[in-house]
């Protein structure tokens, strides 16, 4: 079983944080994108079944109804997908109930609503086309006709205040899944430049720590990821286990036997040969064991020691014990009858964990 991933490239404006692969479009994607999606998709020559299918972006709510089923149907032709999750990212803007109602129809059987936060003065910042009001519009539609939905929300936009109240007005959504990112000044982009205006660590671990207590009845199973029960978004895990997912649209990213490969990103090379992978690399059994280890301590359920040897047929204090004994006496992880997870210092400086097992 494998996660799959479609990318869909297409937005009608640029947020200035994101570095996504994306393309500004005025309308719907071109029918050709949808044409070269499909062929990739048949083409796929490993013999996979799907247990997940996420459909992010770009702007994957811009597809029309018709678009959205051919690939659905691709995909179905292809992965034969069992009680699949079909997750659909979207942007406020673009929810109708007419289109939820579409998307329900072509298979789709849960939504991830990127309202980044309910501040206007935030949004603004953000760069969002949308508005608060739109934003809670939007999570009526999408509540009243999803059992299952996902709202993504940033921190650490101005005015950083705004957080808290965002954070309750989200909750009075009780969506099923909501996921908290920071926001990055990442090179490249339009607030690349901007670094200076990012908040301080102190004000960050603030906003961060604001997160989990505001959102009481949610499991933070992932560092940044909160769940009710039952609700944990399957398609992530397969990243957060460190298992195979195929990915299809420019710049997609795949990993498969042990390959991790990227698309061609420009679109009009991937109109061209779509599929192409411009990026390959098969990582050694270490390297998959590291990054096994790294990916599962950004989870509650951390990592056991029989789950390892069970996957690798190796003893996890014969390869990692120096190590993870180490984060353990630094107070990062503990173990708890045979499982290491993290702590809350571990959430909160996760990338120390990362950083200590690959030296």
């Amino acid at each position: 079983m494998i996660g799959v991933y479609i990318h869909v490239p297409f937005c009608r404006t640029r947020c200035p944080y994101c570095d996504f692969n994306r393309v500004r479009i005025d309308g719907a994607p071109p029918d050709a994108f949808v044409d070269a999606l499909v062929r990739e998709i048949d083409a796929f020559d490993a013999c996979r079944e799907a247990e997940t299918v996420f459909m992010g972006g770009g702007t994957p709510s811009l597809l029309t109804p018709g678009q959205l089923e051919r690939i659905l149907e691709a995909v179905r032709r292809r992965f034969d997908p069992k009680a699949p999750e079909m997750t659909l990212e979207a942007n406020p803007d673009d929810v109708t109930g007419a289109l939820a109602d579409a998307w329900r129809a072509a298979g789709v059987n849960r939504v991830s609503l990127g309202v980044q936060s309910f501040d206007d003065t935030a949004l603004r910042y953000l760069g969002r086309r949308h508005d608060a009001e739109t934003a809670r519009r939007a999570c009526g539609i999408v509540a009243g006709r999803f059992a299952n939905w996902s709202m993504d929300l940033i921190n650490g936009a101005h005015p950083a205040s705004s957080w808290p109240a965002t954070l309750s007005e989200c909750a009075s959504f009780a969506a099923p899944h909501v996921s908290c990112y920071g926001l990055t000044y990442e090179p490249g982009t339009p607030f690349g430049e901007r670094a200076h205006e990012a908040i301080d660590d102190e004000t960050a671990l603030a906003c961060y720590r604001r997160s989990r207590e505001l959102l009481t009845g949610y499991e933070r199973y992932e560092v940044s990821n909160f769940a009710m029960p039952g609700f944990q978004c399957r398609h992530n895990l397969y990243y957060w286990r460190n298992l195979e997912y195929a990915g299809f649209g420019p710049g997609a990213f795949s990993f498969i036997d042990g390959v991790r490969s990227m698309n061609e990103t420009a679109l009009e090379a991937y109109l061209a040969r779509p599929g192409r992978k411009t990026e390959q690399l098969r990582l050694s059994e270490r390297e998959i064991r590291v990054e096994t280890l790294i990916q599962h301590f950004r989870l509650s359920e951390g990592l056991s020691r029989d789950a390892y040897a069970d996957r690798f047929g190796r003893d996890l204090d014969t390869d990692f014990g120096p190590g993870l004994r180490a984060l353990t006496q630094r107070g990062l992880l503990e173990e708890r009858d045979g499982r290491f997870v993290p702590t809350e210092s571990g959430f909160e400086l996760n990338n120390e964990i990362g950083l200590a097992l690959v030296d």
